[in-house]
């Protein structure tokens, strides 16, 4: 989230999209979990909990995310220590609004990855619309990396929003998201030099086979709010969401490793062969998902604030039809390798023993019901500060073919105060207790078959928050600071395979999340944001019985520093510039078995540059009085520089033994520099 927008202005602060982002700043899945898993965080779109594919296991699959920048008119980012009318996550919440337009608008984008094109306005008084499509294809980034192949990569999406003011005290809404993602490659080769300059290793691979996969999403959700009085509003939503998933590749991989040396003064260079061997990967999976929910909530004005009241009801099914292994030959034998006593006449021939396999068939309900009861009160005390203070109660009931009923209570409070002085500083304080009962991939183990009797796993959460707003070169500014820390108990640790994550529920682990955030935001030039932000965190967490006691998580990021500047070019008003500079610390590496080790190594910083130019055309005589130029509000050209340092950031690591059986770490490296050309028109 902060790469799109930056973080909210605290801890529930709303933050008003630019309807001019560029591209390299839409909105992504990769907001900041602050010390959750990555799919411990509630994504909402007009109030309705929106989930994420479960077999996605890298980022040249996942697309673009399901929320779509160019309908958003609001979002609500909060990092911990949100109130209980939202669901039962560890981590954070991101809450998307997609508004009723007012004005009828539209906008047509087209670029070397893409294009999308979407509108918005009324007809007659009471109907208000606004429709989004999106067209994005990584071919031409993917062609960047160092496995070399035919790619193919479409991400497709049609997002409709209704609205419906049937009289002035009910309005019926109707959202609808339909999302096709595929991803194919039928690779070739790959080159990869690692190592360090004592000793550059060199890994070459060739390829047979292929991969295809394909990711389907569906939503529909129908909205009510009626307004009997004006004292109440009750709200009732409907929703059902859908996914289908499936997975399906054949792949050899024939490697070869080598250990390079310069041999003279003209710099030649000589491979010595260290290892030789073939992977042999096979994947036919399938998950569906179905997702029902009704939420019914009520708000009535009291004196000095208001009551809440909300009741669930949500419905969940999968089947998971699961069959994946991998055979492994190094040197002439296949490993696991168990030799035989020679010269024994009776034993029967070796029966090659595959490394891993994956056989199941699973299906798995579940019910979930939810009630909530929240007071806010507000007023203002004899020295003008103003006070505001919520409190608030969320039961939920979970139980399913594979748990029985579990009760769930959770009480959250929070306080917020803001001082009658010069300066304009708000202060807020909340604590909570957050429970999340187990979704599908926390039952699954690695062989595929499901666990039971898996408790809800706890977070016992304080955060603060400072917010004040401030005037520097004459300009507008927001300085936030978030402090928070989190207790978390019951957890199902995880480790991250390839970008997949991989639960391991026959084990339970204590942890815990603390951190600062720091952000400072505001327009340089009117109507251009830019910021500054700083994120220092340490997660970990001891699971029982592995005598390692207390090592990081997954998400374990120590330092994040992210630098995003807009402003037009002096003396050239129609030539924007921006420059985005992203710095994070490493996160930990984990082994081809899945175990932790108290040597604990970490993936390389991650560094990057990117550096945008958008130039108005309007601006220009030609096109502002030329048919058809001159219909069109605005037309905007825009040069972007992905990566303009041409940093190697690793993403994850491949495993790969040599002849005496010793593991070495070959890193998978994200795209390199990448030029892209944009094309928006407003009107």
């Amino acid at each position: 989230l902060e790469d799109a927008v930056g973080p909210a202005a605290g801890v529930e602060g709303v933050i008003k999209l630019l309807p001019d982002v560029n591209s390299n700043n839409e909105l992504s899945s990769q907001y900041s979990v602050r010390g959750g898993s990555f799919d411990e965080n509630l994504v909402y779109i007009n109030g309705v909990e929106v989930y994420r594919p479960m077999l996605v296991r890298s980022a040249q699959q996942e697309g673009m995310s399901i929320i779509n920048p160019d309908l958003v008119s609001f979002i609500l980012f909060s990092p911990g220590g949100f109130d209980v009318g939202y669901g039962d996550r560890l981590s954070s919440v991101l809450d998307i609004t997609y508004g009723r337009p007012s004005e009828r608008r539209f906008r047509v984008s087209g670029s070397l990855l893409g294009g999308s094109l979407a509108g918005q306005g009324t007809l007659g008084q009471r109907l208000a619309y606004a429709v989004g499509a999106r067209y994005h294809s990584n071919a031409y980034v993917l062609g960047s990396l160092d496995t070399k192949g035919a790619y193919t990569t479409r991400y497709a999406d049609l997002q409709a929003v209704l609205s419906y003011r049937a009289s002035e005290r009910l309005d019926i809404g109707l959202l609808l998201i339909g999302t096709r993602n595929r991803y194919a490659l039928v690779p070739e080769s790959q080159t990869t030099t690692f190592g360090n300059f004592f000793s550059p290793m060199e890994l070459r691979i060739y390829f047979d086979g292929q991969e295809e996969d394909r990711y389907l999403t569906t939503l529909a959700a129908l909205r009510a709010d009626y307004h009997p009085s004006d004292d109440w509003r009750l709200r009732a939503t409907l929703s059902a969401q859908a996914m289908d998933e499936r997975e399906h590749y054949d792949i050899q991989d024939q490697y070869f490793l080598y250990e390079v040396h310069q041999t003279g003064a003209a710099g030649d260079t000589a491979q010595f062969d260290r290892g030789v061997g073939t992977f042999l990967e096979h994947a036919r999976n399938r998950l569906r998902t179905s997702i029902l929910n009704l939420d019914l909530r009520a708000t009535r004005h009291a004196v000095l604030g208001s009551w809440q009241m909300g009741l669930s009801m949500q419905r969940e099914s999968f089947s998971d039809h699961l069959r994946e292994w991998r055979w492994v030959d190094s040197a002439g034998y296949a490993l696991p390798y168990f030799p035989q006593p020679p010269g024994d006449s009776t034993n029967p021939p070796q029966v090659p023993q595959l490394q891993s396999f994956v056989a199941a068939d699973n299906s798995l309900r579940t019910l979930r019901a939810a009630a909530f009861v929240q007071r806010e009160v507000g007023f203002t005390t004899r020295s003008g500060g103003e006070w505001h203070a919520v409190a608030g109660m969320r039961f939920q009931l979970y139980g399913g073919s594979h748990a029985k009923p579990t009760p769930m209570l959770s009480p959250r409070i929070s306080a917020s105060y803001k001082p009658n002085i010069k300066q304009d500083v708000m202060l807020r304080l909340a604590a909570g207790i957050y429970r999340q009962a187990p979704f599908y991939r926390e039952y699954r183990y690695a062989d595929g078959h499901l666990a039971t009797g898996l408790e809800p796993q706890s977070s016992y959460q304080v955060a603060a928050t400072a917010d004040w707003r401030l005037r520097l070169w004459q300009h507008p500014f927001t300085l936030t600071a978030d402090l928070y820390y989190k207790y978390l108990t019951h957890i199902v640790p995880y480790t991250v395979d390839n970008l997949r994550l991989r639960y391991h529920p026959d084990q339970q682990a204590v942890g815990y999340a603390a951190g600062i955030g720091l952000r400072l935001g505001g327009e340089l030039v009117q109507g251009l944001e830019s910021w500054l932000s700083l994120s220092l965190m340490k997660t970990q967490e001891d699971i029982a019985g592995d005598g390692l006691g207390y090592l990081s998580r997954p998400t374990d990021q120590r330092l994040s520093i992210k630098v995003f500047l807009q402003d037009n070019v002096p003396t050239i008003p129609w030539w924007r510039m921006s420059l985005g500079l992203v710095y994070g610390s490493g996160m930990p590496v984990f082994y081809p078995s899945g175990l932790r080790s108290e040597h604990e190594s970490r993936i390389p910083a991650y560094y990057r540059v990117d550096w945008g130019n958008t130039v108005r055309l309007t601006d220009f005589p030609f096109f502002a009085q030329t048919k058809p130029f001159s219909r069109f509000e605005e037309i905007l050209l825009t040069l972007e520089v992905f990566n303009l340092l041409g940093f190697r950031n690793v993403s994850s690591f491949l495993w790969v033994a040599d002849y005496e059986n010793h593991y070495y770490r070959v890193p998978n490296y994200l795209t390199a520099r990448q030029l892209n050309l944009n094309i928006t028109l407003l009107f």
